[in-house]
């Protein structure tokens, strides 16, 4: 039946029972099409999220991310890094943390020590002064069951000129600080107040220390190296990541090598790039008398194995 003669043309029926019978066949037909549009849209809506993904602009968008992943070179492993601050002199530790990159995860563990930590009866800073940080290393890897590939030591000065290089960084305090410790030559000051600081390499470097050798609060100090390391890790930094790096074995003893550096290229390309991706963990652990509770020990083993 032919509805509409020519473009244009206006159709009248020469009987009613003839227009009744069209103006059924045209609802059916309108019916149809609206149904068939609905389930278009729905269609389209469930693979295009976006007009200009349907258009095209975003298939190219997507699929150029996807290449970009693609890409990125495939990092596995774990490392462990045993890393600390002494004074000038090399007498005292300040503060004392294990790290671990977790390249299988995409992850940093942080495990701040207590530097009084006593194992077999000797503390960490005894230990330390009796063999350096390679000693140290050792011990802590069979006090714990777990490999600590390196170490990283930094006098006090050193670490404030190295991070005072990075430039200033913000944390968040949960209340005013008023501060003064230390002895001789080794004295340091805290005067931050509550909320939101932008603080230098020195004020980074006393915090770390007032959190772990004055209040014991080793949350604290996790949460406040871990926005060390987010920031350090970051786009800009990995295209300057060697002259950072001769930065790093000039301000530290260390037992990191060129060749450790060099074979960690495509992690380091991961944390800097992927940075907002990086998951991080702090790791807490308890006291009694200055020895690590059991349930502690069992805790930092769960986190920090290989």
């Amino acid at each position: 039946m032919k509805i509409f003669k020519n473009r244009g043309d206006i159709y009248i029926p020469k009987s009613e029972n003839k227009k009744s019978r069209e103006e059924t066949v045209l609802k059916i037909i309108l019916v149809a099409v609206v149904v068939l549009t609905v389930v278009f849209l729905l269609l389209l809506n469930h693979k295009y999220k976006t007009v200009a993904q349907f258009f095209g602009e975003g298939e190219v968008t997507t699929t150029q991310l996807a290449l970009d992943e693609q890409d990125l070179p495939k990092i596995s492993g774990k490392t462990n890094f045993l890393f600390f601050e002494t004074d000038d002199e090399k007498e005292i530790i300040h503060y004392i943390m294990l790290i671990q990159a977790d390249k299988d995860s995409k992850a940093y563990k942080v495990c701040s020590l207590s530097p009084k930590t006593r194992i077999d009866n000797k503390s960490i800073s005894e230990i330390y002064k009796s063999g350096g940080g390679a000693s140290l290393q050792k011990k802590l890897t069979e006090y714990f069951g777990f490999e600590i590939d390196c170490y990283a030591e930094f006098e006090n000065s050193s670490f404030v000129e190295f991070v005072s290089k990075l430039g200033n960084m913000v944390c968040y305090l949960d209340e005013s600080i008023r501060f003064s410790g230390g002895s001789g030559d080794d004295k340091y000051t805290i005067h931050l107040n509550e909320g939101e600081q932008n603080i230098s390499g020195r004020e980074l470097s006393n915090l770390l220390r007032y959190y772990s050798s004055e209040k014991e609060q080793f949350n604290l100090e996790n949460e406040l190296f871990l926005s060390a390391i987010t920031r350090l890790f970051n786009e800009s930094n990995f295209e300057d990541c060697d002259s950072l790096f001769k930065l790093f074995i000039k301000s530290s003893t260390s037992n990191i090598t060129v060749r450790d550096f060099e074979n960690s290229k495509n992690a380091l390309m991961i944390f800097c790039l992927k940075n907002e991706d990086i998951t991080i963990y702090s790791v807490n652990c308890d006291y009694e008398k200055n020895v690590l509770t059991r349930q502690s020990v069992k805790q930092i083993k769960g986190y920090l194995s290989k």
